[in-house]
C-alpha cells in the first residue's frame, strides 16, 4: 500500500515537530545589511524567564462554521500609533512620550519563526526634530523605504498606486496608506502621524515600540526583570542602529512644572467638540499629551499645538467604534485641500468617483479624517478635475476619455456618455463568418473553433430554404492530420440553378466551366478587386470574400436580415454563441469535432476528431520563427498596435503560432494568419498600413512578371491544365479581348503565373497539386513532381459491394451524376451536396442511405446522433437542465431556462456564464457578479461577489482567493479556509447556508447565487435563470450573447480583456493590472515541463470526457485546461500539478487544480 507525497510531507512535518520539542532552546541568528538606510532586524523574543518558548501547538481542522461579528466593531485595542512631539500609544493602550531620534522598531513580529513584517522609523531633524523622516518596512521578503517625496520598493523608485505580492501602496490628499494581505495597514497621515492597525492573529506576538499586543497594559512593555523601566529606558531598547553606527540615546529631560494649559485641554477634550468619543476612548493621558505640548508650545495661540493631539484622539474614537464630529473650524485648527473639496473628521474612506459611482455602498472601514467632496458631488479620476456633479463625470472607452454628452459608434451600437456611464443603443449589424488557416473557424457570433477537416462542409445556409449554400472543402495536405488546407469554396444560388467554384488556385468555375472574372449575372456578380481576393455578391443578403493569396481564407458577410435564419459550420447568427454548434437534429454538440461531423456533404468522408497536437513543438528552429514573427500580432508598439483596442489579437496569435509551426511553407502560412488579422481590423473601421515592412514582402507584385499584355486575345489562354485536360473554355466563341497573357513556350498555371510545360501543377480531377506538394486521395499519397502526379498506395475500388450496396461505375455517366460522391448515410441526410463530377463506389439502392459502417439502413431506423455517440428511437440525454428524446432521427427537447455557470480558476482565468473564455490578473479586488448594474437598485436588497488574488513568496504567484459576498444587510467573507460573516444591522433571517461537500466549500443564499470554492484558487459561480441580463462583473451578463461579456463598470463594451478587468476594481485608487506577459516566454525552462505535465489531459484518464468537452492543445496561451460538462472521468479525483509556465510548485511538489468542472451537480 503506498503512501501518496502529501501524506509523507505531512509525516514529515509532524516528525520535525516533535524532534524540535525535544530540544531545549533555539539557535537565535542575526544579520545587519551594509549601510544605515536599511531595514535591522532584532532577535525574537524570550519567554518570562529569558528562555524560548517550547512545545509543540496542534493545529486544530479547518473551520466551516461561519464567525459572525458586527460591522466595524471597535478595535482599538490593534492600533499602535505616534503623533505629535514624541508621543506613542501602543497595542495595549499606554501612552508615552519618547524623543528618540535614533532608528527604532516601531513594531515587528516577533513571536515565530519567520518574520512576517518588520517596520522601523527614524525622526527628524528636518524639517523639525519631532517630525517622521523614513519608515522602513519588510512584508515577508518586501522591503519598503517610504519617505516625505519617495517610495522605494527594494531599493528601486516607485510611482503610486503601487501593487505587488499581496501589498499594496495608494496616496490620498490626506494620508500614505499601505495594506498588506498578512493582516497589516499602516497610515502616514498629513499631520506626520503614523498609525499601525494589525491582525487579531498577531497577538502576544510583536515587539517594538508599539509594545507585545498581549491585551495588559504596562506588562510587559515597561518591565525588564522585574524591573520598572522608563519611556526612555524603554524606548533605547527598541534601537536599531547601522553597521557603521552609534547614535546616542535621548537624555531623560528634567521634569517640568507647569500646568498652563491644563484647563484649555480639559476644554478641548472633554468639551462638547468631542462629546461623543469620552465615553469610547479614555481622555486621561490625551490631556497629559495635550498639557505637554502645550508647556512646550513657542506660539502666542496655544490652540495650534494641541492640534495633533486633538486629530490623534479623534483617530482613536473611528478605531474605537465612534464618529467624531467636525472639530475644526477658522480659529482652530484648520485644515486646507486642493481643488473644491472639504475636510471632515469623519468621511467614508472609500468615496465615489466617476470611475466607480459605487464604491461607498459597501465600504467594509471605519471613517477617516481628511479631504472629500461636498455633498452631491463625486471625486473625477477619470478628467482630474476635482468634485464634480455625477451628471458632469466624463466617460472611458479603449482608454480615451469623452466628455458628458459624448458618442461614438460601432457597426452594433451607438452610445452616448451620461453621467459616467455609457446609456448603448443597438443597431442591426451584419455578421463575419471566417474559415482561417484550413482550420480556424469563427462564425457569425464570433465563437472561436478549430477543425482539422477532410471533406466538403456546409458553412452556411437559410435552415429552412435553399436560396443559397455556401460550402467549404477542408482537405488534408501534409503528413500529418493537423495540416488541412481550404481547397475550394461552392456558392450555390437558387437550389443549385447557379454553382459557382473558386479554387485554392483561382481558378473560377459557373456551373462547372471555367471563367474568367468579372461575371455579372441576374443573382451573382463576382469580380477581382485585387490579385489577392475575389468578391462575391450575392442579391441576397450574403457577400463572400475569398482570399488567394498566399493561402485560401474565405470571409461570409449576412445582411442583418439573416439574423437568426442559418445553419452550418458558421452557427446560427442569433447573437448567442452557447448555441451555435447547435445541429439539424435539434441538439447542441458538446465538441467542435463532433458539430462539424454533422454538416458533412458527403458519407464517406472520414470523421474528424479531436486534436491536441502543438506543432511548435517538433521544430525548435519552426517555433522559434513563429514566435519572433507572430509576436508583432501582440506587440504594444508594433504595426498592429493601432487595432488591439478593437479587435483582441489573443486567438490570432494562437493561430498564427500553430499555422507557421504546422505549415509546409512557414512563411505563406505566416503571412495569412497575419493578413486575416489585418482583414478583421478592416471590418471594424481600423485600417492599417505598413504591416507588411520585413515580412510578407513577396506577395506585393501583383502582375506576374513574365506575362505579356496583348491587345487582340480571341481563344483560351495557353495554360497547363489545357495540357493535361481538355479546357471547356476553349471550344467557347467569344468576342475578343485583352489582357495579360503568357508568352509562346509558357502556360498559364493556376496561380496567374507564366511558366514552362515541366514546371506546370499537376491536375486531379479539378483539384490543383502544385509542383513538389502531395495530395491525399481516396487512401492513395499522390505527388506532384514537374507536372507528372505520382501515387502510392490506394486501390482501384472493388466492384464487388457489400450487399445491398451496388457498385457505380461512372463510365456511362450524364451530366449531372455524381455516383458515390453524394451517397447519404443517416448523418447526411439533410445536407445538400453538390458533386462536380461522377465518383465511382459502392451505393445504397434507392430509399436506403449508409449506416457509416458499410451497410445500408432504412431512413425510418436512422438514430440520432450527439457528441459522437449514437441513439435510437425514445432514448433520452440531458444537455443542461433540459431533457430531449430522439423521435425520427431528431432530438425533441424541452425548452427550460437554465441556470448558468461562471469559472475562475487559475493564475487568473476566467469562463463567464455566457462562455467567454479570457484570461486577466490584477493584484487587485474586483466584483465577479454583481445584480442592479448601471446605478439601478441599492445595496440592501442586491448581491455582489468579489474577489483578490492572495499570493504566495515575492514572484506574484496566486496561491488562493479571498472572497466576499454582500448579500443585502450580511457580509461574508472567505479566505484562507475559513468564513466569517458580518452583520451590518438588525437585519431578517440569514439569507444563506454553508456547507462542506467533497473538497469544495458550498454557499447557497436565497437570492439565487450559489458558490462553490474549493479553498484554492478555483471558483465557480451558479446563477438562476432569473437573471438573465440583469448581471454584470467579470463573469460577464449572462444574456446568452457571449459577444458583449466584456462590458465594462461603465457600460460600454470593449475589444480588450486588460480594459475590461480594470474597469471592475474594487477601489478606483488600486493601480491598474499591467498587459499580460506569455509566461511561456518569461519562463523558456518550464515550457517542456509543463507540455507533459498537460498531455494527462488527452490520456486516456479523460477519454470519457473527450467527446463531451471542447479541448485546445496545450501550448495554446493562456489556457491551462479544459472546460469540463461532462462526466467526471472514473478514478480521477485532482491533478498534482499546475500547467501555467508562471506558477511554482506547492508544498510536496503538488498544486492541485481542478480540470473536469462539474456542472456543480457535486452531491451526485
Amino acid at each position: 500500500m503506498g503512501v501518496g507525497p502529501r501524506k509523507l510531507a505531512a509525516l514529515w512535518a509532524l516528525a520535525l515537530a516533535l524532534a524540535c520539542a525535544q530540544h531545549t532552546g533555539w539557535a537565535q541568528h542575526s544579520s545587519a545589511e551594509p549601510g544605515d538606510e536599511h531595514l535591522h532586524l532584532r532577535p525574537g523574543p524570550q519567554g518570562p524567564s529569558g528562555h524560548a518558548p517550547l512545545g509543540v501547538t496542534i493545529l486544530p481542522p479547518l473551520r466551516t462554521t461561519p464567525v459572525v461579528r458586527a460591522s466595524n466593531p471597535a478595535h482599538n485595542g490593534r492600533v499602535c500609533s505616534t503623533w505629535g512631539d514624541f508621543h506613542y500609544k501602543t497595542f495595549d493602550g499606554d501612552i508615552f512620550r519618547f524623543p528618540g531620534l535614533c532608528n527604532y522598531v516601531f513594531s515587528a513580529h516577533c513571536g515565530a519563526a519567520y518574520e512576517d513584517f518588520n517596520i522601523q522609523l527614524r525622526r527628524g531633524p528636518e524639517p523639525s526634530a519631532s517630525a517622521l523622516r523614513r519608515v522602513t518596512m519588510k512584508l515577508n521578503g518586501l522591503v519598503l523605504e517610504l519617505t516625505e517625496n519617495s517610495i522605494l520598493v527594494n531599493g528601486h523608485p516607485t510611482r503610486l498606486p503601487f501593487s505587488q505580492s499581496g501589498v499594496l501602496v495608494e496616496r490620498s490628499a490626506s494620508y500614505l496608506k499601505v495594506v498588506a494581505r498578512l493582516g497589516l495597514v499602516l497610515m502616514w497621515n498629513q499631520d506626520n502621524s503614523l498609525l499601525l492597525e494589525l491582525d487579531i492573529k498577531y497577538a502576544n506576538q510583536t515587539c517594538g515600540l508599539c509594545g507585545d499586543f498581549n491585551g495588559v497594559p504596562v506588562f510587559n512593555e515597561f518591565f525588564s526583570h522585574n524591573a520598572k523601566l522608563t519611556p526612555i529606558e524603554f524606548g533605547s531598547l527598541q534601537k536599531m542602529d547601522g553597521p557603521m553606527e552609534q547614535c546616542q540615546d535621548p537624555v531623560p529631560a528634567p521634569p517640568v512644572n507647569c500646568s498652563a494649559g491644563l484647563g484649555l485641554c480639559e476644554e478641548l477634550l472633554r468639551g462638547e467638540l468631542f462629546l461623543g468619543c469620552t465615553p469610547l476612548v479614555d481622555a486621561g493621558s490625551f490631556l497629559q499629551a495635550c498639557q505637554h505640548d502645550l508647556c512646550l508650545c513657542e506660539h502666542l495661540d496655544l490652540t495650534r499645538c494641541a492640534c495633533h493631539t486633538l486629530a490623534e484622539f479623534s483617530r482613536q474614537c473611528a478605531h474605537a467604534g465612534g464618529l467624531p464630529l467636525d472639530w475644526r473650524g477658522p480659529d482652530l485648527c484648520p485644515q486646507t485641500c486642493p481643488h473644491n473639496m472639504q475636510y471632515r473628521e469623519c468621511g467614508s474612506p472609500c468615496a465615489d468617483t466617476c470611475s466607480n459611482l459605487e464604491h461607498s455602498q459597501l465600504c467594509e472601514d471605519h471613517c477617516v479624517a481628511g479631504c472629500f467632496c461636498p455633498e452631491g458631488m463625486v471625486l473625477d479620476d477619470i478628467g482630474q478635475a476635482g468634485c464634480v456633479p455625477v451628471s458632469q463625470c466624463p466617460c472611458v472607452y479603449n482608454g480615451a476619455t469623452y466628455a458628458p454628452g459624448a458618442v461614438y459608434s460601432t457597426d452594433c451600437t451607438n452610445c452616448t456618455c451620461s453621467g459616467g456611464r455609457w446609456s448603448c443603443r443597438e443597431v442591426p449589424c451584419p455578421g463575419t463568418c471566417s474559415v482561417l488557416g484550413g482550420a480556424h473557424i469563427s462564425t457569425f457570433d464570433e465563437r472561436l473553433y478549430t477543425v482539422h477537416g477532410d471533406c466538403s462542409y456546409v458553412l452556411a445556409k437559410p435552415c429552412n430554404s435553399s436560396a443559397f449554400t455556401v460550402l467549404a472543402e477542408l482537405r488534408r495536405c501534409g503528413l500529418t492530420d493537423s495540416e488541412t488546407c481550404l481547397r475550394s469554396v461552392t456558392l450555390s444560388l437558387g437550389g443549385g440553378q447557379t454553382v459557382v467554384v473558386v479554387k485554392a488556385g483561382g481558378e473560377v468555375f459557373v456551373n462547372q466551366i471555367y471563367t474568367q472574372l468579372p461575371v455579372s449575372a441576374d443573382d451573382i456578380i463576382l469580380f477581382r478587386p485585387s490579385t489577392f481576393f475575389i468578391i462575391a455578391q450575392t442579391h441576397l443578403g450574403l457577400q463572400v470574400d475569398i482570399q488567394l493569396v498566399p493561402t485560401m481564407q474565405v470571409f461570409l458577410r449576412l445582411a442583418p436580415e439573416l439574423r437568426g435564419l442559418t445553419c452550418g459550420l458558421c452557427g446560427n447568427f442569433n447573437q448567442n454563441q452557447a448555441d451555435d454548434f447547435r445541429t439539424l437534429s435539434g441538439v447542441v454538440e458538446g465538441t467542435a469535432a463532433a458539430f462539424a461531423n454533422t454538416w458533412k456533404t458527403q458519407a464517406g468522408c472520414p470523421n474528424v476528431k479531436n486534436s491536441f497536437e502543438d506543432p511548435c513543438s517538433l521544430s525548435v528552429e519552426n517555433e522559434k520563427y513563429a514566435q519572433h514573427w507572430c509576436s508583432l500580432l501582440t506587440d504594444p508598439q508594433g504595426p498592429f498596435a493601432q487595432c488591439h483596442a478593437a479587435v483582441n489579437p489573443g486567438s490570432y496569435h494562437s493561430n498564427c503560432l500553430f499555422d507557421t509551426c504546422n505549415c509546409e511553407k512557414s512563411e505563406d502560412c505566416l503571412c495569412a494568419a497575419l493578413s486575416s488579422y489585418v482583414h478583421a481590423c478592416a471590418a471594424r473601421g481600423v485600417l492599417l498600413s505598413g504591416w507588411r515592412a520585413g515580412v510578407c514582402t513577396r506577395p506585393m507584385d501583383t502582375c506576374p512578371k513574365a506575362m505579356t499584355y496583348r491587345y487582340h486575345i480571341s481563344s483560351c489562354q495557353p495554360s497547363c491544365r489545357a495540357l493535361s485536360s481538355e479546357d471547356p473554355t476553349c471550344g467557347i466563341s467569344f468576342v475578343p479581348v485583352d489582357g495579360c497573357t503568357c508568352p509562346h513556350g509558357t502556360f498559364l498555371d493556376n496561380t496567374g503565373s507564366c511558366v514552362p510545360a515541366e514546371a506546370c501543377p499537376c491536375y486531379l480531377g479539378d483539384s490543383v497539386v502544385p509542383n513538389g506538394e502531395s495530395l491525399h486521395e481516396r487512401g492513395a499519397v499522390c505527388t506532384c513532381t514537374q507536372g507528372t502526379l505520382t501515387c502510392i498506395g490506394g486501390h482501384t475500388p472493388d466492384p464487388a459491394c457489400a450487399p445491398p450496396m451496388v457498385y457505380s461505375d461512372c463510365r456511362n455517366a450524364t451530366l449531372g451524376t455524381s455516383g458515390a460522391g453524394c451517397q447519404k448515410s443517416c448523418h447526411t441526410l439533410d445536407m445538400h451536396c453538390y458533386s462536380p463530377q461522377c465518383v465511382p463506389g459502392c451505393v445504397c439502392p434507392n430509399e436506403l442511405v449508409a449506416d457509416g459502417e458499410g451497410g445500408c439502413i432504412a431512413v425510418a431506423d436512422c438514430p440520432c446522433v450527439h457528441n459522437q455517440a449514437s441513439y435510437q428511437a425514445g432514448q433520452t440525454i440531458r444537455v443542461g437542465c433540459n431533457t430531449c428524446t430522439c423521435t425520427s432521427r431528431v432530438w425533441q427537447c424541452t425548452d427550460k431556462p437554465c441556470p448558468a455557470t461562471c469559472a475562475v480558476y487559475g493564475d487568473g482565468h476566467y469562463l463567464t456564464f455566457d462562455g467567454q473564455r479570457y484570461s486577466f490578473n490584477g493584484d487587485c479586488e474586483y466584483t465577479l457578479v454583481q445584480d442592479h448594474c448601471g446605478g439601478n437598485g441599492s445595496a440592501q436588497n442586491a448581491f455582489r461577489v468579489v474577489t483578490e488574488n492572495v499570493p504566495c513568496g515575492t514572484t506574484g504567484t496566486t496561491c488562493s482567493k479571498a472572497i466576499k459576498i454582500f448579500l443585502g444587510s450580511y457580509e461574508l467573507k472567505l479566505s484562507d479556509g475559513q468564513v466569517e460573516v458580518i452583520e451590518k444591522g438588525a437585519g431578517p433571517e440569514a439569507p444563506y447556508s454553508i456547507r462542506q461537500v467533497g473538497i469544495y466549500l458550498v454557499v447557497d443564499t436565497e437570492a439565487g447565487l450559489v458558490l462553490l470554492w474549493d479553498k484554492k484558487t478555483s471558483i465557480f459561480l451558479r446563477l438562476s435563470p432569473e437573471f438573465k441580463g440583469r448581471v454584470c462583473g467579470l463573469c460577464g451578463n449572462f444574456d446568452d450573447n457571449a459577444i458583449n461579456d466584456f462590458t465594462t463598470r461603465s457600460q460600454s463594451v470593449v475589444g480588450d480583456a486588460l480594459e475590461f478587468g480594470n474597469s471592475w476594481k474594487f477601489s478606483p485608487t488600486c493601480p491598474d493590472a499591467p498587459a499580460p506577459r506569455d509566461p511561456c516566454t518569461a519562463n523558456p525552462h518550464r515550457k517542456s515541463w509543463f507540455q507533459k505535465q498537460c498531455s494527462l489531459i488527452n490520456s486516456p484518464t479523460f477519454q470519457a470526457c473527450q467527446a463531451h468537452v471542447p479541448g485546445t492543445w496545450p501550448g495554446a496561451p493562456g489556457e491551462e485546461g479544459v472546460e469540463g460538462r461532462g462526466p467526471a472521468p472514473p478514478g480521477w479525483v485532482g491533478l498534482p500539478l499546475d500547467p501555467a509556465c508562471g506558477h511554482e510548485v506547492g508544498p510536496a511538489g503538488h498544486v492541485e487544480k481542478v480540470y473536469a468542472v462539474p456542472e456543480l451537480h457535486i452531491e451526485a
